[in-house]
């Protein structure tokens, strides 16, 4: 089956592609992967999507995510290739990614190394009274974003919309179909980041989702407290076991798995 780049007319097929391994179908995230990064697909013989790969780069640095194989194509290597495709479109950029349960044996065995990681949290955010953040612009994080991320990622963050903003932190909020997430969360303290998820989660009036790094037990802890319920761990590959630029004690959330 042959790999193809897919374009904005194959977003309902990413969808139900997603759909057809139990995960959500998020439209809008699927729109910005497309906007952003790089999306591969193979299309099955009887329609749709056999499998499907994205890859987005900033600078030095690119994530691969989205690595889906419709249950009826599985065992069939497509899973391989469509990740050594984003492999090659990545170039010699440091490649991390978060794995599921069932893909992680599949990326170690390509090269990718242990680092970390992140889990899930969704659910209704339960107030605790504490100081909030601020609607900001994007051009008041491009500098903070580039410390944590060590790379320039303004095209991305432009899309986000409006950034929630303190004195030294800030974060998203993006409706991406079924939850609001929120995140990117960058911090200089643990204190910013609660303030910033904060005012994030006043504007919501549905459910949020946090992705707190392992790094960060303790606000991990109070989302928690906060009524979200934690979901699979997310293990954090990274190909080859490169180092990531920019400094990690910034990063106490990403804006999903993907990016």
């Amino acid at each position: 089956m042959e790999i193809r780049m897919l374009g904005a007319a194959d977003l309902p097929a990413c969808a139900d592609l997603a759909e057809s391994r139990s995960w959500p179908r998020e439209p809008p995230k699927w729109r910005l992967l497309h906007e952003v990064g790089q999306v591969f697909g193979v299309d099955a013989p009887d329609g749709g999507l056999a499998a499907c790969a994205a890859v987005v780069s900033f600078g030095t640095v690119a994530s691969i995510s989205m690595v889906l194989v419709a249950p009826r194509f599985e065992r069939r290597g497509l899973g391989r290739a469509i990740t050594a495709q984003a492999l090659a479109a990545a170039g010699d950029r440091v490649v991390w990614l978060h794995a599921s349960t069932l893909g992680r044996p599949l990326y170690e065995s390509m090269g990718f190394v242990l680092d970390g990681g992140c889990q899930g949290h969704v659910g209704r955010f339960a107030d605790d009274g504490g100081p909030g953040a601020s609607p900001g612009s994007p051009a008041d994080v491009w500098a903070l974003d580039a410390r944590a991320q060590g790379v320039d990622r303004r095209r991305f963050l432009e899309r986000l919309g409006t950034p929630y903003v303190v004195d030294g932190g800030f974060a998203f909020g993006v409706d991406i179909g079924h939850v609001t997430v929120i995140g990117p969360v960058v911090a200089e303290s643990e204190d910013a980041a609660k303030a910033v998820v904060r005012g994030v989660a006043r504007t919501v009036s549905g459910e949020v989702r946090v992705d707190p790094d392992y790094r960060f037990p303790s606000f991990t802890a109070w989302l928690r407290e906060r009524g979200l319920v934690p979901g699979p761990p997310a293990p954090r590959l990274v190909l080859d076991g490169r180092s990531l630029p920019g400094d990690a004690s910034l990063r106490f959330a990403p804006f999903t798995r993907a990016m």
